[in-house]
């Protein structure tokens, strides 16, 4: 927009009003001196002649400084266009410039989109392999992720703990109000709410629930075979005679 200390037209209004006040004090002048001009008051035709031709002058002025206004403000809200059409021009290269940033972002969201949907077949292929090899007269506990299994089934599509780190690993963002959230990432548990940095690393938590597997499903394994040797090393039965 128009610097105020550019326009015009304000300089012009002081000097209209001034003129229009003194034209004002001069027309107040009249009654009286013709009053006193009537009654022969000495130099009082003078003052008559004098102030008729101030006011002459006055109405002249004031007549001049109003089409000065006029074209001063014609003069500032052209300005006053033009500093708003040079404005918007520059906002539009700058708006421009920020959809190229968002669409270059967005590229890279998706790529990595694209990376962890890869990813995350890989992960059920080798969870339905897993499932798949189970050895035999085992199961597979029922072990959560997770203080409190916050994170959900450890053997399983774990969606609460891919929600959970993407939650975690938000950015904050630039003017440090918050964070940008993706808006599908939801925290492993209301607690952890707005506070990021206390949410534990997925990975390390899974590898937890999956070491606890492991462990359990190995002494499961140690528990049978011991139950089978022994059974195995039994005095074999004979028939009564």
């Amino acid at each position: 927009m128009t610097d105020v200390a550019q326009l015009r037209a304000p300089a012009i209004a002081e000097k209209l009003e001034a003129a229009r006040a003194l034209l004002a004090a001069h027309s107040g002048e009249v009654a009286q001196t013709v009053l006193d001009a009537v009654e022969n008051v000495p130099g009082a035709l003078k003052r008559l002649t004098d102030l008729r031709t101030r006011i002459s002058t006055g109405e002249l002025a004031v007549a001049e400084l109003e089409k000065a206004y006029d074209l001063a403000g014609q003069i500032d809200r052209q300005a006053s266009v033009a500093a708003a059409t040079k404005m918007r021009g520059e906002q539009l290269v700058a708006f421009r410039k920020e959809f190229e940033a968002r669409q270059t972002a967005m590229a890279a969201v998706l790529k990595a989109a694209a990376a962890m949907a890869s990813a995350y077949g890989e992960y059920s292929e080798a969870t339905l392999r897993a499932a798949a090899v189970i050895p035999s007269g085992t199961t597979v506990p029922p072990i959560a992720i997770g203080g409190e299994g916050m994170y959900g089934a450890a053997f399983g599509p774990c969606e609460r703990l891919i929600l959970a780190e993407l939650y975690r690993l938000a950015p904050e963002r630039a003017d440090g109000i918050g964070r940008f959230v993706l808006p599908f990432a939801k925290p492993p548990s209301e607690r952890f709410r707005g506070n990021h940095p206390a949410i534990p690393a997925g990975i390390e938590e899974l590898r937890a629930a999956d070491a606890a597997i492991l462990a359990d499903v190995s002494q499961q394994i140690e528990n049978l075979n011991e139950a089978a040797m022994r059974f195995a090393l039994a005095p074999e039965r004979k028939d009564a005679a």
